[in-house]
């Protein structure tokens, strides 16, 4: 498994490779939905423009990743790290980032409709222009009954 080459705009469907390292890896363009990357170190890693449905990425090593303008719709974040990663312009709609590590990471202008970012870690979190519809906040109230909105609730 250590030589696998992945290329721009490969497709990969139901994918599991648990607990590999593939830090630093471009895989621009691709399509990894339903992949298991559970617990796989994915730091530095370039997902931008991907579409990446319904990937467990629970307990991956995502620092530093970048996923600039890629579908990640029901994607398990859950006690991933995300530390400073590029999340901006994602649909992260119905993603599970509970207990979720995304210190410094920068969501701006990306739709989080119920996503779930309960006990998650969100300090210094760019999240400008952001869609928070029925999102779950790191406190575990809904966004709805908050303004459309965590503000406050970090």
């Amino acid at each position: 498994m250590k030589n696998i080459i992945l290329t721009i705009g490969a497709i990969i469907l139901s994918l599991s490779l648990m607990s590999v390292a593939y830090a630093g890896t471009d895989m621009e363009e691709c399509d990894l939905s339903g992949a298991s990357l559970k617990k796989c170190d994915l730091s530095g890693v370039n997902f931008k423009n991907s579409t990446l449905r319904n990937v467990n990425f629970q307990k991956a090593n995502l620092t530093n990743a970048i996923f600039h303008l890629s579908v990640l719709r029901g994607s398990d974040f859950r006690n991933a790290n995300l530390k400073d990663a590029d999340l901006r312009a994602c649909d992260l709609s119905d993603c599970n980032f509970e207990g979720a590590d995304l210190t410094g990471a920068i969501i701006s202008g990306s739709n989080l409709q119920s996503a779930n970012f309960k006990n998650a870690n969100l300090k210094k979190v760019d999240l400008s222009s952001t869609v928070w519809a029925n999102v779950i906040c790191t406190d575990g109230t809904i966004s709805n009954k908050n303004g459309y909105s965590c503000d406050g609730n970090l």
